[in-house]
């Protein structure tokens, strides 16, 4: 006769794993999900911890203020430049017309000495630079033959920013492409054309270099 198993043993028997079971224990699958949604959230809160406390061991080194005056000096040089950029760039001379031309738009012997000058600044110092060159006139409108030739004070400065234009590729190893010609006529007055030394002072070329070009996310041509 085989001896009978006690009654504690065989109800053990029944829970432990691999008992017959009609299937799991009824809610294990929505604790699993519950916890583990729990999880992410603990895991996102540890996160925002650690960036907080970074944040404050930052503040305690000096780092945050260092990255913000850092950024802040950018913004600052980017403001400059885009400002330089609208004023039409920095400005390397500003010639009075009189000096520079023996007559309406041929350059004077004094005048090419000049522009001799301004070359060798230009070749030293902003050798990759685009070197804008303007043209102003005073509001006196041309007559006779003059206004055939030219029609307007807008032609005859942009062939006077021309002709400096010329005189400096030729008298320096910059690109072509680094080079622009504007003629403004008499729509940027230094001082009032209203006396014989304020026209004289309007009479003038200027000559500038604009800022490298950087990569920005927006061209200024289209954030203006």
């Amino acid at each position: 006769m085989r001896p009978s198993l006690p009654l504690g043993v065989a109800i053990l028997f029944c829970i432990l794993p691999g008992c017959a079971s009609s299937g799991p224990i009824g809610g294990n699958s929505s604790s699993v999900d519950s916890l583990h949604a729990e999880n992410v959230r603990l895991r996102a809160a540890n996160r925002a911890l650690q960036d907080s406390l970074r944040f404050r061991d930052d503040l305690d080194t000096g780092q945050f203020y260092r990255e913000r005056r850092a950024l802040q000096d950018r913004l600052n040089h980017l403001s400059y430049e885009a400002r330089l950029l609208r004023d039409g760039g920095l400005t390397v001379a500003v010639l009075p017309a009189d000096e520079l031309f023996a007559t309406t738009d041929s350059l004077s012997d004094a005048g090419r000495t000049r522009l001799d000058s301004v070359a060798q600044h230009l070749q030293r110092a902003y050798p990759n630079r685009t070197v804008r060159v303007e043209g102003h006139a005073d509001d006196t409108p041309l007559s006779g033959p003059l206004k055939k030739r030219f029609g307007s004070n807008w032609e005859l400065s942009a062939a006077r920013a021309t002709a400096v234009l010329r005189t400096l590729a030729d008298r320096t190893a910059l690109a072509p492409d680094q080079f622009v010609a504007v003629g403004y006529g008499a729509t940027h007055p230094r001082v009032s054309n209203d006396t014989p030394e304020g026209r004289r002072r309007n009479r003038r070329v200027r000559i500038a270099v604009l800022p490298l070009p950087k990569d920005y996310s927006r061209p200024f041509e289209s954030s203006w």
